[in-house]
């Protein structure tokens, strides 16, 4: 790698470092997302740094394969979380339908005792302003109730929804589900008890639709995306965290 590749490749290490850093520091972002994403800039920026230090220790050891190695496993890792990070542009530009039909699915995130997180919140709002729009569509509120949080994420949901002027007799509480793919599934089970159509109109962040509505192709129902804007210093650690979440799926969901 020459002198100016190495400094470019050091140079964009820390500018990743700082794009996870600097919503950890002001805004307390510290989740698996930003880990991840701290480390992967600063292994971009160290490695650049000692990159002839390598290869010279490589050359005296015989050690060739250790250099090559190295550099294609960086190389295919920012190919793969390219792509990853694609599909999630491609969830997230899907647009909501304009006469849309079914049951519009909230999914739950974060609640801070019993105040809604930055990231639900902005669901809540993506999810009044939608169904104030469509008075004639019914809602299933989805999320159970986990540490730290006094209400479960459905009531949270349903209680931001009520404020914003929605009915409650539309409102549907789905208050069991654990995760992504729990979401759907249990959410299916709600209408289905209750009689509520298809499709299922997903809200949800943009990042997350893509594996939100995969999920739902997998679980057999039809689904449309309703995409909500995530706050913006806390994207870079929730693409960090759904680049795990979706390898997972793709790679390894029978874990």
């Amino acid at each position: 790698m020459k002198s100016k590749g190495r400094k470019a490749v050091q140079a964009i290490g820390l500018l990743v470092t700082a794009l996870y850093l600097i919503p950890a520091v002001l805004f307390g972002v510290w989740s698996l997302g930003t880990w991840v994403g701290l480390a992967a800039g600063l292994l971009t920026a160290v490695g650049a740094r000692w990159w002839p230090q390598l290869t010279s220790f490589c050359r005296r050891h015989r050690l060739r394969w250790l250099q090559l190695g190295s550099l294609w496993l960086f190389v295919l890792f920012l190919a793969y979380s390219l792509v990853l990070c694609g599909l999630m542009v491609s969830g997230a530009l899907l647009a909501p339908p304009q006469e849309p039909e079914g049951t519009v699915v909230v999914l739950g995130s974060k609640v801070n005792g019993s105040v809604p997180s930055a990231d639900l919140q902005a669901r809540i709002n993506r999810a009044a302003a939608y169904l104030l729009e469509h008075p004639e569509l019914p809602v299933v509120a989805s999320g159970g109730q986990g540490a730290g949080e006094d209400v479960s994420e459905a009531e949270a949901i349903r209680e931001g929804l009520i404020a914003q002027g929605v009915e409650a007799s539309r409102i549907y509480l789905e208050d069991q589900s654990s995760d992504t793919q729990e979401n759907i599934a249990f959410s299916r089970e709600v209408m289905r008890e209750n009689g509520l159509p298809e499709p299922m109109l997903i809200v949800t962040d943009e990042y997350h639709e893509f594996r939100a509505n995969l999920l739902a192709e997998q679980t057999g129902i039809e689904s449309l995306a309703v995409p909500g804007a995530t706050p913006f210093y806390l994207l870079p650690a929730c693409v960090a965290r759904e680049v795990l979440a979706l390898t997972k799926l793709l790679f390894f969901s029978w874990l």
